[in-house]
């Protein structure tokens, strides 16, 4: 236990140093000192003023939130990531697999694409439309995977999947139709994930959902520790299946939902953090998901500061970085099991 408790609080020190360095690492040119400078003059430390509002504004306005919004997302991610590997019994999946982020960008593609013929998609905007995305296909996918009586966790993951085809496919058709392309640029750049847009708005709602589903999740870690034993234990021993599943589902479509809505479309961050902490803090969800969450909030914000100087003064989508990760990891996870290997 008190090792556990040791991993939180060194993970945690870690993000609050990560954010603090992410506001300073990039393609412009700022000394650490400016940085602590503006903190000191934010933060009513100093009653200097400053003389350069520009820099102000990269630090304060454009570096500080994207840190903030990565951690939230990153967090948000891993700890659905943890939901629904715990659901299914299968460590291949999260919402990235199961379909929901491509729900959420489908939406997201006919707003941008559309918004101007169709009034009510203006009203709407882009991030509610995402939001209902995800909520959507969830719903298909619970729906579906239900009415399959043999179903299998393997099937589940498997109509994930085929959802996530099809609404791609949907997304290339709006991009093909798509009237100019300024709207294509954003269409593309926004599925495949990116914190460049995160302001101080987005902050609290992010805040709020992923507080949320962390108690309600953490709350829940029992009955999840009893889930992975499989459904005839979790039976007998009293869960309500049923109910939990409708609870955990609704909980991660709302995350997913609020999290694409502002970040695009970021994969493999729940498929990869929930599995290597599995293997430090072991399989008990009452240590598995704070631990996961926090490395999950780590992960994104470094990788966020790599996407904006491995190529600077450009800026390479997130979403890429973790793809490029994730796939050989999803491709080990494979063969590992294919090799009957826990």
């Amino acid at each position: 236990m008190k090792k556990y408790k040791l991993i939180c609080v060194i993970i945690f020190l870690l993000i609050l140093l990560s954010i603090v360095l992410a506001t300073f690492i990039g393609s412009a040119d700022i000394k650490f000192a400016q940085v602590i400078d503006i903190y000191k003059f934010k933060l009513h430390f100093s009653n200097t003023d400053l003389d350069d509002m520009g820099l102000y504004s990269i630090i304060w306005n454009i570096r500080l939130p994207r840190a903030i919004v990565a951690v939230l997302v990153g967090g948000g991610l891993a700890l659905t990531g943890c939901i629904m590997q715990a659901l299914t019994g299968n460590v291949m999946a999260e919402p990235y697999t199961l379909g929901i982020q491509s729900g959420a960008g489908m939406f997201a593609a006919f707003s941008i694409a559309f918004f101007s013929q169709i009034p009510i998609l203006g009203i709407l905007g882009t991030n509610i439309l995402a939001f209902i995305g995800a909520m959507v296909s969830m719903i298909f996918v619970y729906i579906i995977s239900s009415r399959d009586k043999a179903k299998s966790n393997s099937n589940l993951i498997l109509i994930g999947i085929s959802i996530s085809m099809l609404c791609n496919a949907i997304i290339q058709l709006i991009i093909a139709f798509a009237s100019d392309n300024a709207k294509i640029r954003s269409i593309v750049f926004w599925t495949m994930g990116g914190l460049g847009g995160a302001h101080w708005e987005d902050i609290s709602l992010l805040f709020i959902v992923s507080i949320i589903g962390f108690i309600i999740t953490y709350a829940l870690a029992e009955e999840l520790n009893i889930i992975s034993m499989g459904e005839e234990t979790a039976i007998i021993l009293g869960v309500q299946l049923r109910k939990l599943n409708k609870i955990l589902l609704v909980c991660v479509s709302v995350m997913v939902g609020a999290i694409v809505s502002i970040s695009g479309s970021i994969g493999f961050v729940g498929l990869i953090t929930p599995h290597i902490v599995r293997k430090i803090v072991g399989s008990d969800h009452k240590k598995l998901i704070p631990v996961a969450t926090l490395t999950g909030a780590l992960f994104l914000v470094w990788t966020d500061i790599v996407s904006r100087v491995i190529v600077a003064p450009k800026e390479l989508p997130i979403g890429v970085i973790t793809s490029l990760i994730g796939v050989p990891f999803f491709l080990f996870i494979i063969k590992k099991r294919s090799r009957g290997v826990k």
